[in-house]
């Protein structure tokens, strides 16, 4: 049985979005593989939230680098 990769969310502007954990070093430090999200998980992830200015740019981040997997609107 194969397990899930292990993902983790970063929110600092500049590298803010999902990564994939690699690899976890015997020192604790992490290798981790940008991994692209869903537009439809980041507005799940974020739903009702209210952002600091910073917050607010590092989700503007993620939205940006997200594929869109919306339905197109009518």
């Amino acid at each position: 049985m194969a397990s899930r990769s292990k993902r983790i969310t970063l929110s600092e502007p500049g590298i803010a979005g999902s990564y994939e954990i690699v690899e976890r070093r015997a020192d604790g430090t992490l290798l981790l593989r940008p991994e692209r999200e869903l537009l439809s998980e980041v507005i799940r992830d974020s739903d009702g939230r209210v952002f600091r200015d910073q917050e607010f740019a590092a989700h503007l981040e993620r939205v940006a680098a997200a594929a869109d997997d919306l339905p197109p609107e009518s």
